[in-house]
C-alpha cells in the first residue's frame, strides 16, 4: 500500500501523499484520503484488473468488502488484514470509483476482477500470484524479509507532513544484494519550517521509530542551501534499506498558487531542531546524543 501511494502520482495534493491522517488498527490500518481525485488514483492502482495475455494490474485478490457513510474497506480475499480508506462521503467514494473506470480503464478490453468475481479470486489473479509470489523464489524471500519496512513507513506516513516541510513525495521499492530496498524521494520548501532531517530523527527514535540506523549521509548540512541530501538507513539484521532522497526546491509552476498557499499553511514551524549539524548526524548514527 505504501508503494502504491508513492507511485502513479498525477494530481497535486495539499498533503505529500494525499493522505491527511493515519490510524493503525489491530488488524489493519485506516487512511484519511484528501480528495476525490486522489481517491480515484488510489482505487485505480489497487483494485485488480486484467487484460488477456498481460499481467494483473493492481493487487490480486483485493476487493471492496464494506462501505459505510464516510469510508470503504478493502481486503485481500482469504487474508486477515484490512485497509480502510476514510475521509470522504459514501457518494464521493462511488464517484471516485466511477472516475477511475472512466479515466483509465477500458471495460470492453479489461476484466474488472473486483467486480466480475467479488467473492473469489479469478484464474488470472491466481496465475499472477503463483508466478510472482512463489515462496521458493529468492527475490520473493528477500522482499518478504524486508516487508516490515513498507509496513512501518505506512503507519508513519504522517511524518512527512507533521515533522517536516515536505510538499511532494514519490518513490519505488525493489531488492538488491539480498536486501529489500525502498527509495523515498521528497521535495521540501526552502526556509519554510523544519527540514527532512526531522523525518530521519523520528524514524530512528528508540521508542516510536523503526529499528533503523543512519548508515550514510550525502549532501550539505545547511538545508537552506538547496542541495540534494541523501539519507541511507538500514536495520541491524540487514533485511531492508531505506534510501531517503530529499531536495530543497521551489514548487512546480503547474501547481496552483492557492494550493501552494494551503500547503505552506499546514507545514509545521516550531518544536524541532533548526538545522542539520555533525552532532545531529552523530546522534542519528547512534554515535552520541545530538
Amino acid at each position: 500500500m505504501f508503494v502504491a501511494l508513492l507511485e502513479y502520482r498525477n494530481v497535486y495534493t495539499r498533503y505529500p501523499l494525499g493522505i491527511t491522517a493515519v490510524h493503525p488498527e489491530p488488524d489493519g490500518i485506516a487512511l484519511g484520503v484528501e480528495s476525490e481525485e486522489r481517491a480515484a488514483e488510489i482505487l485505480f492502482n489497487l483494485l485488480p484488473s486484467y487484460v488477456s495475455d498481460h499481467e494483473v494490474h493492481g493487487v490480486p485478490g483485493l476487493r471492496i468488502t464494506r462501505r459505510d457513510r464516510t469510508a470503504i474497506e478493502l481486503q485481500v480475499l482469504g487474508e486477515p488484514a484490512r485497509l480502510r480508506l476514510t475521509g470522504l462521503p459514501a457518494t464521493v467514494w462511488r464517484t471516485a470509483e466511477a472516475r477511475a473506470l472512466s479515466q483509465w480503464i477500458d471495460p470492453d478490453s479489461m476484466q474488472l476482477c473486483w467486480r466480475s468475481s467479488p467473492r473469489t479470486w479469478t484464474s488470472a489473479e491466481q496465475a499472477h500470484h503463483a508466478r510472482w509470489e512463489d515462496p521458493n523464489d529468492h527475490y520473493v524471500q528477500v522482499t518478504r524479509r524486508g516487508a516490515w519496512l513498507g509496513s512501518g513507513l505506512l503507519r508513519r506516513a504522517a511524518l512527512l507532513h507533521t515533522v517536516a516541510n515536505t510538499f511532494m513525495a514519490d518513490g519505488h521499492d525493489g531488492a538488491a544484494f539480498d536486501v529489500a530496498r525502498m527509495v523515498l524521494r521528497s521535495s521540501h520548501a526552502r526556509e519554510q519550517g523544519p527540514g527532512p532531517h526531522n523525518i530521519v530523527a523520528a524514524l530512528v527514535d528508540p521508542v516510536c521509530g523503526l529499528p533503523l540506523l543512519l548508515k550514510r549521509f550525502r549532501g550539505d548540512t545547511d538545508e537552506n542551501y538547496g542541495s540534494d541530501q541523501q539519507f541511507v538507513l538500514q536495520d541491524a539484521g540487514k533485511t531492508a534499506v531505506l534510501d531517503l532522497r530529499a531536495t530543497v526546491e521551489r514548487p512546480p509552476s503547474s501547481l496552483a498558487p492557492e494550493l501552494w498557499q494551503a500547503i505552506v499553511r499546514r507545514m509545521p514551524r516550531t518544536g524541532f531542531t533548526i538545522g542539520l549539524s555533525p552532532s545531529v548526524l552523530a546522534g542519528f548514527c547512534g554515535l552520541g546524543s545530538p
